[in-house]
């Protein structure tokens, strides 16, 4: 487990040096993640403002979102124009005008009297146009398909000093196994396995399939509990519930373990599992999930 972790972590290293020095993304990429990003910091508002209502400390907290929003949209914008080839210091024109834009429009509502509920309606408007919709069109910039001074477009790992990606799990481009042999891997031979590889398909059959399994493991307890009902065999209470959480723990921990193995086949160490809990981060989590391509690590291709 110890050299699980430490294989891990300098894995984990070498994504980060990888993100620092290749600082470009394609068309895919960012479409994903903006809109990921947006529905996020729309949910995200529309929580907080709701209970800001009540508790007048969420007012200030919805600040925070609203710059940890605003900075990774800069951020992916900027990756965005360096896939291009252009500098990311244009952005120092965009953001000089929406600030100027949106220091107009604060100005203007604090000099009414009174706060308005629809305030906040107003402001997220005004924030939408001037970060969302000019960084939306900058998915219609063509990419370079070439190495240009902010890396190269078709590489993904550049450190040449830890080169750990599971190359010992041989990874194939056809999905030539059936529905049941997938389920049968995910939740049976491979459930507890945490190193390897696993391809999009294979999450998209786990994800998809959490649900239909926890409905029938749900179903068997009201079967037993029924049971126990009418024969009045009271030792089958505790044994239903016994079930109930040993299947519900098993099954979340075996999707837990594919998601892993899909991370690793993306070239990336498992534990960015961790910032699915993180509003915003958690986007690009799901990008590397269900939208990367399988990575051939002897070419460091997307296959």
């Amino acid at each position: 487990m110890f050299g699980f972790i430490e294989r891990e972590q300098i894995l984990l290293k070498q994504n980060i040096y990888d993100l620092l020095h290749n600082t470009r993304i394609g068309r895919k990429g960012f479409a994903f993640i903006l809109i990921g990003l947006f529905f996020t910091y729309l949910v995200s508002n529309a929580i907080i403002n709701n209970i800001s209502v009540e508790y007048i400390l969420m007012y200030y907290v919805r600040y925070v979102f609203k710059i940890f929003g605003l900075g990774l949209t800069l951020e992916l914008s900027r990756r965005r124009l360096h896939d291009n080839g252009y500098s990311g210091k244009l952005l120092w024109i965009w953001g000089s005008i929406a600030s100027i834009i949106y220091s107009y429009y604060i100005y203007n509502t604090y000099s009414t009297e009174g706060l308005f509920l629809s305030f906040f309606e107003q402001i997220f408007l005004i924030e939408i146009l001037i970060i969302f919709i000019p960084a939306a069109l900058l998915l219609f910039l063509p990419s370079e398909q070439c190495l240009n001074k902010y890396g190269d477009s078709n590489v993904q790992m550049i450190s040449s000093t830890c080169t750990i990606g599971y190359v010992e799990t041989k990874i194939t481009l056809s999905n030539e196994k059936g529905i049941l042999e997938y389920l049968r891997d995910i939740y049976l031979y491979r459930s507890f396995r945490l190193t390897g590889r696993a391809k999009i398909i294979e999450a998209g059959i786990g994800v998809g399939s959490l649900g239909t399994i926890m409905g029938l493991n749900v179903n068997i307890f009201a079967l037993l509990l029924m049971i126990k009902s009418e024969m009045g065999i009271a030792i089958l209470e505790p044994i239903s519930w016994a079930i109930f959480y040993i299947l519900y723990v098993y099954t979340l921990f075996s999707v837990f373990t594919l998601l892993i193995r899909r991370l690793h086949d993306s070239l990336y160490s498992g534990l960015w599992i961790l910032l699915l809990v993180v509003p915003f981060a958690n986007v690009f989590v799901f990008y590397r999930l269900f939208i990367k391509g399988s990575w051939d690590v002897n070419s460091i291709k997307e296959i």
